[in-house]
């Protein structure tokens, strides 16, 4: 039997779950420390405030929908202070996508462009400038290879630590109901 590449690394994320599953809870937490430090070394854009007390991370593709709702929802948070979102840029969606995600990275003020974005989200986004793309467009490559190996399928996947300590994962535009949860506290008002 011979198996594709793809067939193989199916194969090996399937040993390593099981692996996870059955592993105390000290051994998760160094797992989890180890996936949160990949996520921590990757390139991201910081929204929010560099002294929030709760930071997470989500994969963010510029023409996401449900990026920009999840965006939408966090916006009380992040207001407030006590929220950090880490957006990976990712170019997945749309063959616009990666760039746009490297435009917004390579900009020399990423926070500020990802905003552009936003506000010109319903109009199709912020035009790619190509002397940028050309720069950033490999983190925007390897951001997709990280999202991929960390079995994300869906924009937004946010990743945050949970009440119990432990990493959790939420693919798709959260409900309003789970947000307390991802951002760590409840809504402020």
């Amino acid at each position: 039997m011979t198996l594709t590449t793809t067939a193989l690394q199916r194969f090996l994320a399937g040993i390593v779950l099981m692996f996870v599953l059955v592993l105390p809870t000290h051994a998760q937490q160094s797992d989890d420390e180890d996936i949160w430090q990949t996520l921590e070394d990757s390139h991201w854009v910081q929204d929010g405030a560099d002294d929030a007390e709760t930071i997470i991370y989500t994969f963010t593709d510029p023409n996401c929908p449900y990026c920009d709702k999840f965006r939408e929802q966090a916006t009380p948070w992040i207001e407030s202070g006590r929220v950090q979102l880490r957006h990976i840029m990712v170019g997945i969606i749309k063959r616009s996508s990666t760039p746009k995600a490297a435009t917004i990275l390579g900009s020399e003020d990423p926070e500020a462009r990802l905003a552009d974005n936003r506000r010109a989200y319903e109009e199709g986004g912020i035009q790619p400038d190509e002397a940028i793309v050309k720069k950033a467009e490999g983190q925007v490559r390897e951001n997709n290879f990280l999202m991929r190996d960390l079995g994300a399928r869906a924009t937004p996947t946010t990743i945050y630590w949970d009440d119990e300590d432990k990493l959790s994962a939420k693919q798709g535009a959260p409900r309003p109901r789970e947000m307390a949860d991802i951002m760590g506290s409840p809504k402020p008002e």
